[in-house]
């Protein structure tokens, strides 16, 4: 089979809204792999879904993907490539985003061997090494490590040529550490650049994130009527993408708390229901 082919597929559907219809696709293209033996195609498109899971936010289907591609690499004896760094890295992030921090970091740590073992020191894919970890030691409170690390890949980012989406991504969750230090002038220049570059971006799901730090962002200025604009953006890009999940419940919620803060009492009411509905109490 040709996994560039396929991956094309699966991104054509996904851009043209066809979800639930790309992932099904996906998942009958890695049995078939499979089945043929492809093993090394079915790695890829296993963390393709684990990618997918991770964001819809489907803890159990996420795992299960990544775990599947684990299981092939030590079948087939790539343990130490850089095909099972990007498993091992896509599974750390997975843990970080269901709230295991400290097994993610683990993770990490087996990636950032096999890079300094693999790769040049300058390689890009320590940019993205470098991001992911941030986000796990923002996730057990090491701020200012955190914002070291994100620092880290933005410089490594700044040297390369079509990394836009990378780069803004990383100016947010830069800003998320600045914003935490209270170091609020900073964050607002990274979220700047961050949006300025999304812009140019239509589409892009990570933009989503920007909008909610954004919009905590103007909360903490006491500017609560923008951060609720951002909210709401946020939520119903979300919605269109994966549906009312728990972080399409969160940006209601958080939609709903600057409303009530603006005096907007009636329509904070109303989003604080859509986050409820969506599985997400206050």
């Amino acid at each position: 089979m040709d996994i560039e082919n396929i991956l094309h597929k699966y991104d054509e559907m996904a851009a043209s809204g066809q979800m639930q219809a790309a992932v099904k696709y996906l998942e009958k293209m890695a049995a078939e792999c499979m089945e043929d033996g492809e093993n090394t195609s079915a790695i890829t498109i296993f963390n393709e879904l684990e990618g997918f899971w991770r964001v819809a936010g489907e803890k159990e289907k996420s795992y299960a993907a990544a775990e599947a591609a684990l299981g092939l690499i030590s079948s087939g004896e790539m343990e130490g490539s850089i095909g099972h760094a990007t498993t091992l890295l896509n599974y750390a992030t997975a843990k970080t985003a269901f709230g295991e921090a400290k097994e993610a970091l683990e993770l990490y740590d087996q990636v950032e061997k096999i890079y300094d073992w693999q790769l040049p020191e300058d390689d890009y894919r320590y940019a993205g090494l470098y991001n992911n970890m941030a986000q796990s030691l923002l996730r057990v409170n090491d701020v200012k490590t955190a914002g070291e690390y994100f620092s880290k890949s933005l410089a490594l980012l700044e040297k390369m040529q079509n990394v836009q989406s990378e780069t803004a991504t990383c100016h947010s969750n830069l800003a998320i550490c600045l914003m935490a230090q209270k170091k609020l002038d900073e964050a607002g220049e990274n979220l700047k650049k961050s949006e300025k570059l999304f812009v140019e971006l239509p589409g892009d799901p990570h933009a989503d994130s920007m909008l909610a730090t954004r919009g905590q962002f103007e909360y903490m200025l006491g500017n609560y009527a923008e951060a609720a604009e951002y909210y709401k953006r946020a939520a119903s890009n979300i919605e269109k993408r994966f549906g009312r999940n728990p972080y399409y419940a969160r940006a209601c919620r958080n939609c709903a708390k600057a409303l009530e803060a603006a005096g907007n009492t009636e329509e904070a009411e109303r989003w604080q229901q859509l986050s409820d509905s969506a599985g997400e109490r206050r």
